[in-house]
């Protein structure tokens, strides 16, 4: 089968004996390695546009230094880790996205996180075991307790 594109390829090099049918096994004419090279090229430029309709697959890290764009769909199966901007474009205009799944998220600031409703279980802060009690308010801060009323916690840090 003539290798026309990149995931034809094969990972062990003694496999691949042809590029689009070009022969480039030993003892094949100069010339052929002459059109082998030009035709790894084209194959490899084709990959990179998306032209050949192979995935791009990385089982290590993957970082973008630009600006990555996505066509399509993206699935992710673990952990998504972003540092910047998440922009969703929607024609020429971009909008930032509304997250829907997320659940309510933490009120914060530099010196306080409030969390409204929910359970604190087995959360650690700086290090120390925070627990949890049957009822009441449980308040993290650096700032000391005020306010308050009977079966509250505040976690001085």
């Amino acid at each position: 089968m003539a290798k026309t594109k990149v995931s034809e390829w094969d990972s062990v090099a003694l496999n691949n004996l042809d590029i689009d049918g070009i022969n480039i096994s030993n003892n094949c004419p100069p010339s052929y390695i002459n059109d082998a090279i030009r035709e790894l090229m084209a194959q490899i430029k084709d990959w990179q546009v998306g032209a050949g309709g192979d995935p791009f697959t990385v089982t290590g890290n993957f970082t973008v230094g630009g600006t990555a764009n996505f066509k399509g769909g993206v699935a992710f199966n673990d952990n998504f880790g972003l540092d910047g901007q998440v922009m969703v474009s929607k024609g020429s205009e971009l909008e930032t996205p509304v997250w829907t799944t997320l659940g309510t998220m933490s009120l914060q600031d530099s010196n306080a996180v409030t969390v409204t409703g929910g359970t604190l279980v087995d959360t650690t802060v700086n290090g120390n075991s925070v627990g949890s009690n049957s009822r009441g308010s449980r308040t993290v801060s650096t700032e000391e307790p005020t306010g308050g009323e009977n079966g509250d916690i505040w976690y001085k840090i």
